[in-house]
């Protein structure tokens, strides 16, 4: 219409993101198809298709899941190729594909004689790469894309869009370091992997986890950096509300290895047999742990990742947990981290955006609503104002035998409600994902609730330890590991 009438309407920034984004998603997935197509030239790729089939036993099939390619030898083949799809110099640039030259000004390939790994977005789309090196000498091993539009690393977990599903139904996903650790799983048929690609945890990518899974297994080579960075930044699982066990690999292997040597069945095995994150610390840093030595540097150790857990129940039951495993009193837990330890604030009042979440998807995406009701109470809620709307909605739920904003309104008397009632059913969801996102929320409660009954039961068993009474402490450790701890 606006064209229509010669009315020029001025692009918004959303607008012109969306356009940027839209440009750098084609460049990538002209590039995947590009490299893909490489490695099957055999006079270009002959190296990359040796060390995959040979040395790595990955399957065409495998393969063509995971869309691995070649990067040549050209200083321009991707930049030559992306031309005759109308894509500029400057999109591959900002896509972190080529690179421009600091002496004339050219634009070359970033990734030259490189496997190509793609690294994709929970929806699918490629949005960056892992380049491994083909040559030998001194080059670094691994090339990855840099931070761009389309791709942050700290948001992005290798092989979440594959296993999402998977780490759905089985509640809990394998954490590996690296690309091949994720591909020779899967295709040994673990499928709810995903890599950390050698870095510490953020708390995006913990949180990511936590939308689909309970239970994170840590599974690392012993000696390599990628667990020892894993292992540094902990804290961001436990404050995501995810349980953390570590399994264990056998010295000199790792789970790569492991799975084109043994398969599945020894990967169950070891998963079977894994320990909880502050036992397998307890061993880790000096398997002398009795020792009065050693106990003091764990509690350190304890006390520095309970400064980082920054929801107080999370960080109690953290170091109720850490006071059980050491078998001392809590407040020698927290003693080296007196002072240091967040300060929760009043904000009950204020409500987390997480329960705002949890009560716009049910309105919006009501055909879940009978288990929620029966997993969640309005006592489980923090918020006091959100607690009184939910338990309004239960109401006309079992009144009407179906939940509606709009009739909701008009049976409260605050005004104050009805405006947050408004704002809530007012907020948007992408109705592809809406289920399963209620599930995510829906999860975190039940999470949360297991985790005050767990607190309850630890803070039982301090106490009866303490008064020496051992039958009472006996029947608490049995309740805690129907608990699972």
């Amino acid at each position: 219409l606006a064209r229509r009438a010669n009315i020029p309407i001025r692009e918004t920034t959303s607008d012109a993101r969306r356009d940027i984004v839209e440009r750098l998603n084609y460049a990538h997935q002209v590039a995947v198809d590009y490299y893909n197509r490489m490695l099957f030239e055999r006079k270009y790729s002959v190296v990359a298709e040796d060390y995959l089939q040979q040395k790595r036993n990955i399957s065409l099939a495998s393969i063509e899941q995971f869309k691995l390619g070649f990067a040549g030898e050209a200083w321009d083949g991707l930049l030559k190729h992306a031309a005759t799809k109308d894509i500029k110099p400057d999109e591959l640039a900002q896509a972190g594909l080529v690179s421009k030259s600091d002496k004339d000004g050219k634009y070359y390939d970033r990734f030259r004689q490189r496997l190509m790994i793609p690294i994709f977005n929970l929806s699918g789309k490629p949005i960056a790469f892992g380049g491994r090196t083909m040559k030998k000498g001194e080059y670094a091993k691994y090339v990855n894309s840099p931070e761009t539009p389309l791709y942050s690393k700290s948001n992005v977990l290798y092989g979440l869009n594959f296993a999402r599903d998977h780490i759905r139904d089985e509640k809990s996903v394998i954490v590996v370091e690296g690309y091949f650790d994720v591909i020779s799983l899967w295709q040994a048929g673990i499928k709810n992997v995903v890599a950390s690609s050698g870095t510490a945890f953020s708390l995006q990518q913990a949180r990511l986890l936590a939308r689909f899974a309970e239970e994170v297994y840590l599974f690392f080579d012993a000696d390599s950096a990628g667990r020892k960075a894993a292992l540094r930044s902990v804290d961001v699982l436990f404050d995501a509300g995810l349980e953390v066990k570590v399994i264990a690999a056998p010295k000199g292997e790792d789970p790569d290895s492991i799975a084109r040597e043994h398969g599945a069945d020894r990967i169950e095995e070891l998963r079977e047999n894994a320990v909880r994150f502050l036992e397998y610390l307890l061993y880790d840093i000096d398997p002398d742990a009795a020792s009065s030595v050693a106990k003091e540097r764990l509690v350190r150790e304890f006390a520095q990742i309970a400064t980082k857990i920054s929801d107080p129940t999370r960080r109690e039951l953290f170091i109720l947990e850490a006071s059980a495993t050491l078998r001392i009193p809590p407040e020698k837990v927290i003693a080296p981290a007196v002072g240091t330890l967040p300060v929760a604030e009043e904000t009950t009042d204020l409500p987390p955006s997480r329960e705002t979440a949890f009560l716009s998807l049910l309105l919006n995406n009501p055909g879940n609503i009978d288990d929620v009701f029966a997993a969640v109470s309005p006592e489980d809620l923090d918020s006091r104002k959100l607690a009184r709307l939910y338990s309004a909605m239960i109401t006309q739920y079992k009144i009407d035998g179906t939940l509606n904003a709009a009739r909701l309104m008009e049976s409260m008397e605050d005004e104050e409600a009805r405006s947050e009632l408004s704002r809530i059913a007012a907020m948007e969801w992408d109705t592809d994902s809406i289920d399963n996102e209620l599930r995510a929320h829906l999860r975190e409660f039940v999470s949360r609730k297991q985790q005050q009954i767990r607190l309850g039961l630890l803070n039982e068993l301090t106490r009866a330890e303490a008064e020496g009474d051992q039958q009472r402490a006996d029947e608490l450790l049995r309740e805690l590991k129907q608990h699972g701890l």
